[in-house]
């Protein structure tokens, strides 16, 4: 049975938390309550690609009243089938994305497909006026995020990347730690998404194997640097406020021996401006160091554990007096003394302007991509992770592939610089 939009009204109470270094602390509740949106008011979205990604997408979109969803477009009818159970209302469903934009009710559209459908269905977007929220990586090439990026700066609709980590409360913290010095001079970044997975999913007939793992496959993927690094590698770009000069890398399939083409295990080491090093490490073989991102300083190391929790090291046994101040008097957080070295716990950094929907960051970071991206085409916000940082990003993930895939050592190029 279909579910109403009152079946979405979902309360959850929310205390905001106390802020380490500096950061003023809250612990007042507010609850998240769903509001209605007349129809007339609501951006009318089409999705294009439904799988596990879209399905994700549309449970986020439920806590956005602001969007409505009136078409799906996907080359599997299944998924489609499946998807409809998170929509409240009727929606068309189409196996062709022009037949999809075509549609002069759809405001907006959400691209979810492979990395290398992004390309062309981007391009049509543009063509049919529509505003444009695309996944990440931007595009398959770097001649096509070019593009992309030309044409993006001639429109005057909004284009979002799904960079959404970059609105995680941890994230913010981290980032206001850094700019308030206690780190002092950033040296290096070790960042890790370490999986025990084959990285498969499920078929329901081998004939689809190239459609439903096309993550395996060259011809559609840019395999474990396009789909985990890219994100790791938005974030630094941010943190660093520019990006790489030069990169190195190695990889190969060691491990998971099963007809696959891009790689079960990446290392990449870039050298940013200022001689800061950052490495991305990924393998799919052990899974212990996880979702991770350490930041090296001369003053300090931040590490971020998953973005579930993060603590700051100082460098040395004494802490510093700032420190004390900060962190003791205004939030109350413990120092944990562990072989000598004192770590901090670091707190989240809420959105103050925000309820968030839930208790869970990681859905709300995608929550609240969505809420930026309905207010920045009512013109309400500023947009929040645009085309600027997709490409940036994407290139970055593109000249990887090519160091690791050709054994050399490949520059940022001028040209790049659009």
């Amino acid at each position: 049975m279909a579910r109403t939009r009152r079946d979405f009204i979902k309360l959850s109470s929310l205390s905001a938390t106390a802020i380490g270094l500096g950061l003023v602390a809250c612990n007042s509740k507010e609850r998240f309550i769903l509001t209605e949106v007349p129809d007339s008011e609501r951006i009318k979205v089409g999705l294009i690609g439904v799988g596990n990604r879209g399905k994700s997408i549309l449970k986020a979109l439920e806590f956005v009243p602001e969007i409505k969803v009136e078409a799906l477009c996907d080359t599997l009818e299944f998924q489609m089938d499946t998807a409809k159970q998170y929509i409240a209302n009727p929606v068309e469903t189409f196996t062709d994305f022009e037949a999809l934009l075509a549609l002069k009710t759809i405001d907006a559209v959400i691209i979810a497909t492979p990395l290398h459908e992004h390309f062309r269905v981007v391009m049509a977007s543009f063509e049919a006026d529509k505003h444009i929220l695309c996944e990440k990586t931007l595009a398959y090439s770097i001649d096509e995020c070019k593009e992309i990026k030309k044409r993006g700066d001639q429109s005057n609709k909004v284009f979002q990347v799904s960079y959404q980590y970059q609105l995680h409360p941890i994230f913010n913290a981290i980032k206001n730690i850094i700019n308030e010095g206690y780190c002092g001079t950033i040296t290096r970044i070790d960042c890790y998404w370490d999986r025990h997975s084959n990285w498969r999913r499920k078929l329901p007939d081998e004939s689809l194997e190239r459609q439903i793992n096309w993550r395996m496959y060259k011809e559609y993927s840019g395999g474990l640097v396009a789909e985990l690094g890219s994100h790791l590698l938005n974030m630094v770009d941010n943190l660093l406020g520019t990006h790489p000069i030069k990169v190195v890398g190695t990889g190969g399939i060691d491990y998971w021996k099963d007809g696959r083409e891009t790689f079960d295990n990446v290392n990449v080491l870039f050298d940013y401006p200022n001689g800061v090093k950052v490495g991305f490490h990924s393998q799919l073989s052990n899974s212990y160091e996880g979702y991770q991102m350490k930041i090296y300083g001369d003053k300090a190391t931040i590490i971020c554990h998953g973005m579930k929790s993060a603590e700051i090291i100082p460098e040395g046994k004494k802490v510093d007096e700032k420190w004390k101040d900060n962190v003791d008097s205004v939030t109350g957080a413990s120092i944990k003394i562990i072989d000598n070295d004192k770590k901090r716990k670091i707190y989240p950094t809420k959105n103050e302007h925000l309820i968030y929907p839930t208790d869970n960051d990681n859905f709300n970071v995608t929550w609240h991509l969505y809420k930026n991206f309905a207010a920045a085409i009512k013109q309400k916000e500023p947009l929040l992770l645009g085309l600027k940082d997709g490409y940036q990003s994407a290139i970055s993930v593109h000249l990887a592939n090519d160091a690791i895939r050709n054994e050399k050592i490949v520059r940022w190029l001028p040209d790049y610089n659009i």
